[in-house]
């Protein structure tokens, strides 16, 4: 007995030991023409239209995939495995065959780590995709959370990761630019969506920016902003010379745009700043030193910019610069004053030594530089092709040492920055020439930062890790009471985990591409912001993730008689009284705290069906914060006996059909 318990103690400690190492996601396998390509998905589920490559690095045609992990029950016990998928799916969980295509079995699953493999081939005709759901007797059917799948460390995957990483560098830093190729890269405007994106025009410089400060960021763009994409041009002697004829250069002849700006504003602006979410991405403009959460430094606005120019950019920050990061926030002009005083009263002004620069010698520079060739897509012609630098070894741009480096851009790569391009570019380079949404999606979700606001997977946003920040700025207005509707400070914010099991393609492209008229959740107190230039491929990808097409099935008109009882069953009399908090289109809520929840007019066009129904039976396993109640139990079975003999799902349905008559 003792030497079993002891037993027991050391397979714990292991179990323990292999937990701390294990990593999110499932290990995921891809064979196509004779290659193959591995990388870690967060959930089993993805689609792949037909005709296109499942990854970047494979070609399209016939294709398998394999998953490998753990599910990592919190609890022994029977449950269910359900798989949703367009054929040749099998799944085999802890070494025993349990799936041969789609289907549904009982299975009992250990505490802790479950062993799952699954493979499938591509379809034959149409669509391949697959979505694995689980169940059991505390909640109804749900695809696996993220959170519960994970995998081991895997030399292979890290592999293939530094590629996938080398890849995105290399369009992110616009290497083609300089050294173009024809034969081994893409046409610009095809491929990979990031591969060749012009960087921000240099048009009216002169009029946004002070030349002073423009000299200093050309000679060192990363002592003002660490991450920076744009390189530090010049070295050696005479580079701060250098720098400041380019200055010159770009802002000669201009006249800034001036106006007289309410310095008082900046309380006002400082609460946006917060409100926004602005600080989520952004230190403070008064923060000095190292950031704890790798926000973007902001003390340099006053050095850098004319006020009027900066407001008309807050306004609109992809007016010279399709592709930037920075979102529009649709803000109003009073907004976009009062923010821009809060950045220029609490940021500062640099001293410097008096440099004069010779526009006559920056307009050989910004030639002779490359400028125009990021800048404007000017053709490169004075820097070797990438074939030629692909032969040289760590010389130029990849170089560490600035001797080797020479006359070559200084990128301030890292050594892991490094390691994945020379990773990437010891590949045959022909994924820069396709891409999938899928993988789109994720680089987008890192490349954006939309983890600043949004919480994903378990992992709390940056915004909630600084509220006391966004707090103290907020409490330097007056104090206000709070009026019944209005939006609320300390409301959640959605998380991202099933975005794209949640919203139709179509309504969440124009969501984050910031063109919906109207704000679901009054009661934030943000508001999302558009990302235009990304906004229709991060949507479908997402949509992909979750194993899921771009379109919903077109389902036939509502049938009357089904919607009658929807409507019933949302009000108050034989209901589940729905419309206290929810409005029906022109028809309020009837008694709301708080603010309102999300009228019911803009349920159907938003929401994908299949999420509803999930969401009506089981809201908190989706979002723990929600004050949506649940009204099914575990059975799907509610307190209202009639109709439908009290069957969740039947009557959930009926509310579906009501809400898509609501106008």
């Amino acid at each position: 007995m003792l030497f079993r318990c002891l037993l027991c103690l050391l397979a714990a400690t292991i179990a323990t030991t292999l937990s701390a190492q294990d990593l999110p996601g499932l290990k995921v396998t891809f064979t196509a023409g004779g290659k193959t390509d591995i990388r870690s998905d967060r959930l089993l589920a993805f689609t792949v239209p037909a005709g296109q490559p499942p990854t970047p690095f494979l070609p399209a045609g016939p294709f398998a995939v394999k998953w490998e992990g753990d599910l990592q029950s919190p609890l022994r016990g029977t449950f269910k495995l359900s798989a949703e998928s367009s054929g040749k799916f099998k799944l085999s969980l802890n070494g025993q065959p349990l799936l041969d295509g789609p289907g549904l079995k009982t299975v009992q699953l250990n505490k802790g780590a479950n062993r799952i493999i699954a493979e499938i081939a591509s379809a034959d005709k149409g669509d391949t995709f697959v979505r694995l759901s689980w169940a059991s007797k505390d909640f109804p059917l749900e695809p696996i959370p993220p959170t519960l799948l994970t995998h081991p460390a895997d030399k292979d995957l890290d592999v293939a990761t530094q590629r996938r990483d080398g890849r995105h560098l290399f369009a992110q830093m616009n290497c083609a630019a300089c050294h173009a190729d024809a034969a081994l890269l893409p046409i610009k405007g095809t491929g990979m969506p990031e591969h060749g994106q012009i960087a921000p025009l240099l048009s009216e410089l002169g009029t946004k920016f002070k030349k002073d400060f423009l000299a200093d960021w050309i000679h060192d763009p990363h002592s003002i902003r660490p991450h920076s994409l744009m390189p530090k041009v010049f070295a050696g002697a005479g580079a701060e010379q250098k720098a400041a004829d380019l200055a010159a250069m770009l802002t000669q002849g201009a006249a800034p745009k001036e106006s007289a700006l309410d310095l008082k504003l900046a309380p006002q602006g400082g609460a946006l700043f917060a409100n926004m979410g602005c600080v989520a991405c952004h230190q403070r403009p008064d923060a000095e030193g190292k950031d704890a959460h790798d926000r973007i430094p902001m003390g340099h606005i006053r050095d850098k910019w004319h006020a009027a120019p900066l407001i008309e950019f807050l306004k609109d920050p992809a007016k010279h610069y399709p592709s930037t990061r920075m979102p529009h926030f649709r803000l109003e002009d009073e907004e976009a004053t009062q923010l821009a005083a809060y950045l220029i009263t609490n940021s500062r002004m640099v001293k410097r030594k008096d440099l004069a620069g010779d526009a006559t010698r920056g307009a050989t520079l910004l030639v002779s530089a490359g400028c125009l060739n990021c800048h404007a897509g000017m053709p490169a012609t004075t820097q070797p092709t990438l074939a030629t630098v692909l032969k040289s070894g760590d010389k130029g741009c990849l170089s560490p040492d600035e001797k080797a480096r020479a006359a070559a851009p200084d990128f301030a790569l890292t050594a892991t920055q490094r390691a994945s391009l020379k990773a990437f570019l010891s590949s045959d380079l022909a994924s820069l020439k396709q891409d999938t949404p899928a993988e789109f999606a994720e680089r987008q979700i890192k490349n954006l930062n939309c983890v600043a606001c949004h919480s994903r997977d378990g992992n709390v946003s940056t915004w909630t890790k600084v509220d006391g920040e966004a707090k103290k700025l907020r409490d330097a207005l007056p104090a206000k009471e709070h009026v019944e509707g209005e939006p609320v400070p300390d409301a959640p914010i959605p998380p991202l985990t099933w975005l794209g099991e949640k919203l139709r393609h179509d309504w969440m492209s124009k969501f984050i591409a910031g063109q919906i008229e109207y704000k679901p959740r009054p009661w934030l107190i943000g508001r999302m912001p558009g990302f235009a230039h990304y906004a229709d491929g991060l949507a479908l990808g997402l949509n992909h993730q979750h194993g899921l097409p771009q379109k919903e099935a077109v389902e036939p008109a509502p049938n009357p008689e089904k919607a009658a009882i929807g409507e019933k069953l949302v009000g108050a009399d034989g209901g589940f009284n729905c419309i206290t908090c929810h409005a029906a289109g022109d028809q309020a809520a009837t008694a709301v705290f708080e603010a309102p929840a999300i009228n019911f007019a803009q349920s159907a066009e938003r929401l994908r069906k299949g999420y509803f129904h999930r969401w009506t039976l089981a809201p908190t396993r989706i979002d723990p914060d929600t004050k949506m109640p649940k009204y099914a139990d575990p059975e799907g079975v509610t307190q209202l006996t009639d109709p439908y003999d009290g069957k969740g799902p039947a009557q959930f349905e009926a509310i579906w059909e009501y809400i898509r008559t609501v106008k």
